[in-house]
């Protein structure tokens, strides 16, 4: 219970306390939302952007070989299925991260949105992929999950090849 305090006045100050104590949660939480940036910080040149794009096929290159990797043992039978739901669903919202801080950069020329028209629809196919591992985990497919994983082979083999043509 809210102490009440009697002013000088004789009016009891309970709502002022509590207008008071809004004022501060209110002033807390545009502060905490005005500060939140991007993890990643823009591209003003060529170099910079091609940079974000190679730590991002790199990065994604990582999340979709662990799929690939959670894939086998799934099928294998060498881990239970609670764990690889998690683990495959912790790699998709990595990729998710991943692949939404890529899209936030804004290409500050034409040789940048070739780049990124190059490697948005890879990052897009390892998404969808990832999600279909994800779901044959969650309802029990096992044994069909590296099945269920094969084209995640292609979209790395997209990635090295992406990478590689960077240099």
């Amino acid at each position: 219970m809210l102490p009440f305090v009697r002013p000088a006045s004789g009016v009891w100050a309970a709502p002022m306390l509590i207008r008071g104590r809004l004022a501060v949660l209110g002033a807390a939480v545009v502060l905490l939302v005005g500060c939140t940036t991007h993890r990643v910080g823009p591209a003003r040149t060529y170099d910079d952007f091609e940079r974000k794009a190679r730590t991002t096929a790199e990065d994604s290159l990582s999340a979709v070989e662990t799929v690939r990797l959670l894939a086998e043992v799934s099928a294998n039978g060498d881990a239970f299925g609670p764990y690889l739901s998690v683990s495959v669903s912790e790699q998709e919202d990595t990729l998710a991260g991943i692949e939404g801080d890529f899209a936030s950069i804004q290409p500050p020329g034409p040789r940048s949105d070739a780049l990124r028209d190059e490697l948005t629809p890879i990052l897009d196919a390892a998404s969808t992929h990832v999600a279909d591992v994800r779901v044959a985990i969650r309802r029990g497919n096992l044994r069909a999950a590296d099945s269920v994983a094969a084209p995640l082979s292609a979209d790395a083999d997209a990635l090295r090849t992406f990478l590689e043509q960077l240099g």
